[in-house]
């Protein structure tokens, strides 16, 4: 009876041997070999594929780090070059500064390039040739690459203007400086009031530098700039039909005998 029970156990055989570490022995044995074939059907199917993103994965990081190395050697490059540049015309070889900014303004960071076709307008206007230098500041405010930069180069563009044309060519370079804010908007807003006074254009004058001088953010030198100009305008004329201020009627004399 016992036997007949151990064997519907499965611990025993017939001749009294145990089978039970045998039998979880073999299954172990099989179900690692059915993994590993498993694993290799994948490693077959998959391995490729994964090896090849692993590998554009690294590719990609070299490339950008081999980018980023390169535009910090070009920038620095660029920047020795423009300094070079600034030197030759500080000794006041302007021919040679022009020559090697006109090149600088065709490579390297756009930054530089902006800044390089400035400097190169700014020779060109030293040597007489305000047209010229009008269209190299027109230019670097197109490849500007912020705003404030482009407000620069029209700013620098419009104080030529205001010296060569007429008032209305003027404040159509300064309006749109005016409309985008920013800093160099102070400087655009005191030059039209100049250039509207000096036009006849008393009022717009007038309105312009008390905007100036309300004006939050503005530097300190451009609204007492304003100020002194508002004092030899001064304030505006009295509107037709405007009631007159009234003035008391003077007081006759007191009759002899007769107390005030």
């Amino acid at each position: 009876m016992q036997n007949r029970r151990a064997r519907s156990e499965g611990q025993i055989n017939d001749t009294g041997e145990r089978v039970t570490d045998q039998s979880d022995s073999f299954i172990q044995e099989v179900d690692e070999s059915l993994r590993q074939d498993r694993a290799m059907n994948m490693l077959r199917q998959y391995g490729p594929w994964f090896l090849g993103l692993v590998v554009v994965v690294l590719i990609g990081v070299g490339a950008w780090q081999w980018w980023e190395s390169h535009q910090v050697s070009e920038a620095r490059r660029q920047s020795d070059q423009f300094a070079a540049a600034l030197e030759q015309a500080g000794r006041g070889d302007l021919d040679g500064a022009k020559t090697a900014l006109q090149a600088l303004s065709t490579q390297g960071p756009r930054a530089y390039r902006v800044m390089a076709q400035m400097e190169h307008a700014g020779i060109l206007e030293a040597q007489g040739d305000l047209q010229g230098a009008i269209r190299e500041f027109d230019a670097a405010a197109e490849s500007a690459p912020d705003d404030t930069m482009r407000s620069t180069a029209q700013m620098r563009a419009a104080y030529l203007v205001a010296d060569t044309q007429d008032f209305t060519a003027v404040q159509s370079r300064l309006q749109p400086i005016i409309d985008r804010g920013g800093p160099v908007s102070f400087l655009a807003q005191e030059l039209l009031a100049v250039e509207a006074w000096e036009a006849g254009q008393t009022d717009l004058a007038r309105t312009t530098l008390e905007n100036l001088q309300l004006a939050f953010g503005a530097p300190e030198g451009v609204t007492q700039r304003a100020g002194l100009a508002l004092s030899v305008i001064g304030p505006a004329p009295a509107q037709a039909g405007a009631p007159a201020t009234e003035t008391p009627a003077p007081q006759s004399a007191p009759a002899q005998g007769e107390t005030p």
